[in-house]
């Protein structure tokens, strides 16, 4: 280890890594012969590996009975398969009838059909790597006779399938069976697998591995190589199918192409795509899994063959990074161009983690073991009392807690979090470098989880060939920070002025310069005991409106009666605007409103600014959920937005609040907490501590 560990670190300062003389030949690339007879003991002992065994040998049977009809044609983006109407998923009837599982919307024709290929492609492709998994479990002779008829089937017919991109135009972006070279390298890594688990069985000849090797993974490769995507999950995704093909092969200059090439494992892991912390760059939890799994296909291999990716410094940092952005139910925000993905959905991953670092954290999260990575690449940790966090009284449970449910800022994720000492309360505060194009424009942005679910919420994305996905989750309304002028902010970074985490209270302070021309943001975020103080301050060259948005999960009641808003469209007609349903301005002496949670709990939202206030309805994590919302807005060379936001569980009152708003300070308080706002931030707790 610690030899594999000095090379890592020569690589990194030299960008390259000397390869063994030969590798495993095939049949040993993704597992050796010993591994497999210790998987097969351990399916005899283990229930959690029997139920794997078990799933993976029904399906494989499944894929032995049914008819081989592969499609001869290129399929297309994944991203158009959603409804047009409600953005709900599709379901295929037929080859030309799709129909939305949410509103019964029936849905034929290109690029509907073209995605049912793509689906057809990707269930026989990745029925090779499932067959090779089962016939490692139970080396049936039909699950490597179907594997070869799949291989040999598509080496007779991919070379003739055109090259082309998501608009069904010819490009060097465009794969041959799918619309990218991203899905045609993910495919490449699972056949890849499931060819070298049958590699040796007597039903391949060597003629039938020369036209495999000529007919579809070597053209597989020759269609990837050319499109160079630089720091990106495609380029991940590019040198982890080149690779995986390499091994399988015996060809040193594919797998040198892939770790040591101009945009190779090395380049990736040093030169931007992994960020200081551990998280991939596209600040955006979906693509950080998308990411390491890439990297995991790649590392596997790489280490039969004798080199321990493992060993590099950054490649611990992946599966260490994402833990602080955990929410409290182990689920995370859907930052960005993300999913609300939940950690446990990669307990495959931690198996693997655990099996290479032996980290306690990595042994909290692997369990059960119920993956085929954790069967086949992942080691069994020693606690297994179930999924999620450990009991407390354990140590795994103690060293788990301390690292996952604490306060804290990573300026290489422009991500700050703010947590009380219970675990249970969690506000996220985004101010990142917004150097990807999934990062959405909303800088200093504002996310909350309390009383069991998130709060005041960010809705993630759709499919991205979903007019919806731009229409409103990718406009700055859609968020919980400023839009000026009713257009959406513009890509750039933000940047940290202040972080202070106390005993009596956590306090993050962010600005954004570069969203608007001639506009400065800024946010003060205080969170002491069940309070939360929040500032956002906007200047500008010229006069302009700001508009605030709250959108909340949980029912929104306000005590006054609101007014008729006499037009359909009184926010805005455009920029996601025009998506906001039922607006109503509120009266000018409303200035509270109470967001109903659960048992009696509730947010108590109170804000003191000269705001007109509107209230509505917009969308949540997908387009059926309808999230009530509140707008403030303000016009003018400067706005300043103060509210203070109080968790309160059943029959607690809210605390007694002022604010103060004068050419050079803000000062907002509630009850002993205070917040002085001038060139810095100052926070004073009277009495007892504020986070105790």
């Amino acid at each position: 280890m610690v030899l594999a560990l000095w090379i890592s670190l020569l690589a990194h300062a030299i960008g390259a890594i000397e390869l063994p003389a030969s590798f495993a030949l095939p049949g040993n690339v993704f597992l050796t012969e010993a591994e497999a007879v210790a998987i097969r003991a351990r399916c005899a002992e283990d229930p959690d590996a029997a139920a794997v065994r078990e799933q993976l040998l029904a399906v494989a049977d499944a894929l032995v009975a049914e008819s081989l009809e592969i499609p001869r044609a290129g399929g297309q983006w994944t991203h158009w398969y959603s409804c047009r109407k409600d953005g709900g998923r599709l379901e295929a009837k037929s080859p030309t009838r799709h129909v939305c599982r949410d509103c019964g919307e029936v849905h034929s024709g290109w690029p509907y059909d073209d995605v049912y290929v793509t689906h057809r492609h990707h269930h026989w492709l990745g029925g090779v790597e499932t067959l090779g998994w089962a016939y490692t479990l139970d080396p049936k002779p039909e699950y490597a006779a179907r594997v070869r008829d799949i291989l040999l089937e598509y080496a007779t017919f991919y070379r003739e399938l055109e090259q082309h991109d998501t608009r069904g135009n010819a490009s060097v972006r465009g794969g041959r069976l799918f619309a990218q070279t991203l899905d045609e390298s993910v495919d490449l890594c699972r056949i890849s697998l499931g060819y070298d688990r049958v590699y040796r069985d007597l039903c391949f000849s060597a003629a039938d591995h020369a036209r495999i090797a000529e007919g579809l993974l070597r053209p597989m490769v020759e269609t990837i190589r050319p499109h160079g995507a630089g720091i990106s999950n495609w380029q991940t995704w590019h040198n982890a199918g080149v690779a995986c093909a390499g091994f399988v092969l015996g060809d040193r200059d594919l797998v040198d192409w892939a770790l040591n090439g101009k945009h190779g494992f090395f380049f990736q892991m040093h030169n931007g795509s992994v960020v200081e912390s551990g998280m991939w760059y596209e600040e955006s939890p979906s693509y950080h899994w998308y990411a390491l799994r890439a990297l995991v296909y790649l590392m596997e291999p790489a280490t039969r063959a004798g080199i321990d990716l493992y060993a590099d410094p950054m490649t611990r940092k992946l599966f260490t990074a994402p833990i602080r952005q955990l929410f409290p139910d182990l689920t995370f925000p859907a930052l960005h161009d993300s999913n609300r993905d939940d950690i446990r959905a990669q307990r495959g991953l931690y198996a693997v983690a655990w099996a290479r670092y032996q980290d306690p954290q990595f042994a909290a999260l692997a369990t059960p073991l119920d993956s085929p990575w954790a069967l086949f690449w992942g080691g069994a940790p020693p606690y297994s009392g179930g999924m999620g966090i450990p009991p407390m009284g354990s140590d795994h449970g103690r060293e788990a807690r301390a690292m996952w449910f604490e306060t804290s800022n990573e300026e290489s994720e422009g991500l700050a979090i703010l947590r009380d000492v219970s675990g249970e309360t969690a506000v996220f505060v985004d101010y990142g470098p917004g150097c990807s194009g999934h990062v959405q424009p909303a800088k200093l942005n504002l996310i909350l989880f309390a009383h069991g679910d998130e709060r005041f919420v960010d809705p993630g994305r759709l499919p991205y060939g979903n007019p919806l996905h731009g229409a409103w989750y990718r406009q700055t309304v859609a968020h919980n920070t400023v839009v000026v002028d009713g257009v959406s902010q513009r890509q750039g970074p933000g940047r940290l002025i202040a972080f202070r985490d106390t005993p009596s209270y956590a306090l993050v302070h962010a600005a954004a310069d570069k969203a608007y021309d001639g506009v400065r943001l800024e946010r003060v975020v205080v969170l002491s005991r069940n309070v939360i103080l929040d500032v956002f301050r906007c200047q500008s060259d010229v006069p302009r409106t700001y508009d605030l948005p709250l959108h909340t999960r949980g029912a929104l009641e306000i005590a006054t009666e609101p007014s008729p808003s006499g037009s359909e469209n009184v926010l805005g007609t455009a920029n996601g605007y025009e998506l906001i349903e039922d607006t109503e301005q509120l009266p000018r002496d409303c200035r509270e409103a109470v967001v109903a949670t659960t048992a009696g709990r509730r947010i108590h939202v109170r804000w003191f600014d000269s705001a007109d206030v509107f209230r509505g309805i917009g969308l949540g994590a997908t387009p059926r959920e309808k999230l009530p919302m509140l707008l403030r807005r303000q016009e003018g060379n400067e706005a300043v937005f103060a509210a203070v936001y109080t968790l309160l569980e059943a029959g607690e009152t809210p605390p007694r609040c002022s604010f103060e708003h004068g050419a050079q300070r803000v000062v907002l308080r509630a009850d002993d907490v205070a917040l002085r706002l001038g060139q810095e931030a100052h926070v004073r707790v009277y009495g007892k501590s504020g986070r105790s």
